[in-house]
């Protein structure tokens, strides 16, 4: 409730500021008594504003007490924002994960361990015309400049 009625406080004061800002500028005076239907929408619709942030808010709340933190994730209070999983997913994730666990365990599975992409030597020690993404500039470009030499030669440039 606390937070509905700052959120109204603010949407409020931001509709009403936004309002008298538009209305001066053409003229008119928004706390005149023909306004009155004006004001009453502004309040409105920054009620319901306000009441649907805060439902949305209290429900991202209950979804992070059920679930397990994300791997990875911030502790920060936009987080829920950007790595939110659905209950569904998760569950299809811990399933994944037991049964591949139990097939490394079987030994119908091997465990596979991250490594360095594989650069393939160059024949004669030439330098290479193709290096991978995860090369630094330097290569990249003595490898740009290698083609280009080779290029040359061939007579296609």
């Amino acid at each position: 409730m606390k937070r509905f009625i700052i959120l109204f406080a603010i949407m409020l004061v931001v509709s009403i500021a936004l309002m008298w800002a538009m209305m001066a500028q053409n003229g008119y005076d928004l706390f005149a008594p023909e306004m009155a239907g004006m004001l009453l929408v502004a309040v409105l619709v920054a009620a319901y504003v306000s009441f649907r942030i805060s439902r949305i808010l209290a429900r991202r709340v209950e979804r992070s007490h059920d679930g397990s933190p994300l791997k990875g994730a911030q502790k920060t209070k936009l987080s829920g924002l950007f790595n939110s999983k659905s209950k569904a997913l998760q569950a299809r994730e811990a399933r994944v994960a037991a049964r591949r666990k139990q097939l490394i365990a079987e030994g119908k599975l091997v465990e596979e361990t991250p490594s360095e992409p594989v650069v393939e030597p160059t024949p004669t020690g030439e330098a290479p015309t193709r290096v991978p993404q995860s090369a630094s500039v330097a290569d990249k470009m003595a490898a740009r400049r290698e083609r280009y030499r080779r290029a040359k030669e061939e007579g296609k440039i």
